[in-house]
């Protein structure tokens, strides 16, 4: 079931089951709510203009590319192709003022949203005009977003969404308990830029069982199958299924008001962070013709609490 309403001057879809509601709007094509069985289990802001004053990119959908772009440039088709830089001297989540500040064209498809943009050839330095679709499907307890996208020049692509969450609803997130059965974790510098390395999902980066987070994280782990991760707090569990390469592990850290230090964690499928400039990561290249297409499912249960 999908009803419209208004979120400040935007429009916004509700999808609903018995068991989970998901607010979305069409600015940022955002995710602005998640309540499972009347617990808000989703990050949203009270109000619209608010996603427009913070820059934690709450709930948006993200792109051209997901992550970080190492020196602002990257290399396509023997040209240097030039992005401004908004992190220091690299490029973050597509450049300053990207997607999560436009507004998406939407309309209701049976018990789905589909929200589309337009990225023209150039846009933040990206070639190609570049036509995204974001799917939102609500069914039981599950969000499916099916990302999709289409280019008439060669470019790179690798949208993610970045949904924060709070499993109990409120406080910190690093009592909860993660795992994520990765083969890997990128290594980084100290900007968070991948310096090549892949190294082992051990010690600290070791969620091969269940086990409590502790500390804030801002990492991308290499995802061996479509289970990505399961979180779980206070009776209540997200599973994430994908079919993206990577998975970025971020616990809030730096999240802000209203919701604090390490009051809410994003786990993001994604491309490697920086793939356009390591050949031997898995390409983010999208050639002009080809078709994109990934998905990522949010699942969400009750389990007994462990607290």
């Amino acid at each position: 079931m999908v009803k419209i309403t208004n979120f400040g001057s935007y429009r916004q879809y509700v999808l609903a089951s018995d068991e989970l509601r998901v607010s979305v709007m069409e600015l940022g094509a955002a995710v602005t709510g998640i309540d499972y069985r009347g617990r808000r289990v989703g990050l949203g802001y009270e109000r619209a203009e608010d996603y427009l004053t913070h820059d934690a990119y709450l709930g948006a959908i993200v792109g051209r590319f997901a992550n970080r772009i190492g020196g602002g440039s990257f290399p396509l088709n023997g040209l240097s192709v030039e992005l401004p830089r908004n992190e220091g001297a690299n490029t973050l989540h597509g450049g300053p003022d990207s997607w999560d500040r436009r507004v998406w064209q939407s309309r209701v498809e049976g018990d789905s949203v589909l929200f589309t943009l337009v990225s023209p050839d150039g846009d933040k330095g990206f070639p190609g005009t570049l036509t995204a679709s974001v799917r939102y499907t609500v069914t039981g307890g599950a969000l499916r977003i099916d990302f999709e996208g289409d280019t008439d020049a060669d470019t790179v692509y690798a949208p993610t969404s970045h949904m924060y969450f709070n499993l109990r609803g409120e406080g910190s997130v690093l009592d909860m308990r993660m795992l994520l059965p990765a083969a890997g974790v990128l290594e980084v510098d100290g900007a968070l830029i991948p310096t090549g390395r892949i190294l082992p999902a051990a010690g600290e980066f070791d969620f091969s069982r269940p086990r409590t987070v502790g500390r804030n994280y801002d990492h991308a782990f290499v995802l061996q199958g479509t289970r990505a991760c399961e979180a779980s707090c206070a009776g209540v569990r997200l599973t994430v299924d994908t079919d993206f390469p990577a998975l970025q592990f971020y616990t809030g850290e730096f999240l802000g008001e209203p919701f604090g230090a390490s009051g809410g964690f994003a786990v993001e499928p994604e491309f490697y962070p920086d793939a356009p400039n390591h050949p031997d990561f898995p390409s983010a290249l999208l050639r002009a013709g080809e078709h994109f297409h990934r998905w990522a499912v949010y699942s969400f249960s009750a389990e007994e609490s462990e607290e």
